[in-house]
């Protein structure tokens, strides 16, 4: 965590000498080949149809690393036929979707379930064609403020400055990074409500990189009445949707639109249910965290551990922490909106109470976004392997201790918290390679001390 918090108050200034990266490394990230986004569509169509007429759904959607409590399909089926049957399904504590999604998979379930599928898929589909499309009109910023910035920067920094021609392969990648990644298939496959998710979340970047106030708060709304965290990506709207010197007048306006349609949803939601009591099953569900069941978070083996005194203070502490991050990456990077969504979509997926493997594969399809920062990396090849390891041996470890029995809790615990870990590190690295990269567009690649070669210090 300190990492993280370090990076968000570190200024360029911090730097006093460098080490000079390898031209062959900055120009090999230009000189490979895009695969084409059709392919990837095609492709991620094949392998999701695939893994559903070959009966992987069933196994995959009773994965602690896939389904929540609150992604869960199943819940969702039994919370439909709650409500059909005129009971409330926010009475117990299976249901803890809200009314809102309650009305649509009421619509949903009415369908034929090879048609069901289709729908999954296609949504899948539709993610990635608008986070591919978010992206290119954020690298396309990103390429523009630096061409703007050109003579502020050193003449040695013009090998890494972006190229315009880098706008239409960069969006590629993130179509093929989100539907060929095995997290976001599983979690599709499966049919757990983060595919829709997803989806909206994509909008909501989407409507940021077109500077729409309106329609990104809208989205948002949505997003963060289903899952709440999302919340925190009110602060990036108002910096992408503010005019020059009118941040604090674009806060008032993004802050209150965003209320505006978030009471709009309680409003239907109440009015759908004719009661309140859904606000304990849904906020309430994910704030006081009380079902434990094992997931790749964080939450679940603290507080199956803790004493019941303590459960409350921990509670607010475990809740405020991914947000006490926000101020200050936004100061650190209000100038680079692109990168401040992307981190706090990763804080999101890591610090929230009920994490599944499909919100990470998420912002982990926005990384060729950064395909420029490569060369910057530390931790790349550790992080890589690390998320393979826990990757195999999570559903390893759980048979072990689940249904064998010659294992325990700690060991499944041990693998989520080496994932967790490995999310850290990764988020750290761009961050810092951010921070590598904005000193060399200043001052330089070759930077020497006395005529010798330095190595570059944040401190």
């Amino acid at each position: 965590y300190f990492e993280v918090s370090v990076v968000c108050s570190c200024q360029q200034s911090q730097t006093h000498s460098t080490t000079p990266i390898l031209k062959s490394e900055v120009t090999h990230r230009r000189s490979l080949e895009m695969p084409n986004s059709w392919k990837s569509n095609v492709l991620g169509v094949i392998i999701r149809a695939w893994m559903f007429n070959s009966g992987f759904h069933d196994s995959l959607s009773d994965r602690v690393e896939i389904s929540t409590p609150l992604n869960s399909w199943k819940r969702v089926i039994e919370g439909v036929y709650l409500h059909q049957r005129s009971q409330s399904p926010y009475e117990g504590d299976v249901f803890h979707e809200t009314p809102t999604g309650l009305v649509f998979y009421s619509y949903l379930l009415k369908l034929d379930f090879n048609l069901l599928r289709a729908i999954f898929i296609f949504c899948d589909v539709l993610t990635a064609l608008v986070l591919t499309e978010a992206t290119r009109i954020f690298f396309q910023d990103i390429v523009e403020d630096q061409q703007k910035k050109l003579k502020a920067y050193h003449k040695d920094a013009k090998q890494i400055t972006l190229k315009k021609e880098e706008v239409a392969k960069v969006p590629q990648y993130v179509t093929a990074a989100y539907l060929l990644n095995p997290y976001i298939v599983c979690s599709c496959v499966a049919m757990t409500t983060t595919v829709f998710a997803n989806l909206i979340l994509s909008l909501t970047l989407l409507a940021m990189a077109k500077k729409s106030r309106v329609l990104s708060t809208c989205c948002l709304a949505l997003s963060s009445h289903q899952s709440f965290y999302p919340v925190m990506l009110v602060v990036p709207i108002a910096i992408a949707t503010a005019k020059e010197k009118q941040l604090i007048k674009s806060v008032f306006l993004t802050i209150s639109s965003y209320a505006f349609f978030t009471a709009l949803l309680l409003w239907f939601s109440y009015h759908s249910t004719g009661s309140w009591r859904f606000i304990e099953s849904t906020y309430g569900c994910i704030l006081k965290v009380p079902d434990l069941t094992p997931n790749i978070g964080l939450f679940w083996y603290f507080f199956t551990e803790m004493f019941d005194h303590f459960y409350l203070f921990f509670t607010y502490v475990f809740q405020l922490n991914p947000f006490i991050y926000v101020i200050p990456l936004a100061i650190r990077f209000d100038e680079n909106v692109p990168l401040l969504s992307f981190t706090l979509c990763a804080i999101m997926a890591i610090f929230k109470s009920y994490p599944s493997i499909g919100d990470v594969g998420f912002y982990l399809a926005l990384l060729p976004l950064w395909n420029h920062l490569v060369p910057f990396f530390r931790h790349s090849f550790i992080v890589g392997c690390i998320f393979l390891v826990t990757s195999v041996l999570s559903p390893i470890l759980w048979y072990l201790w689940i249904y064998t029995g010659s294992a325990n809790a700690n060991f499944f615990f041990a693998t989520t918290l080496a994932f967790a870990t490995a999310q850290i590190f990764l988020l750290t690295d761009v961050l810092f390679a951010q921070a590598k990269y904005d000193y060399h567009l200043k001052h330089g690649i070759d930077l020497k001390i006395n005529g010798k070669e330095g190595m570059l210090v944040l401190e």
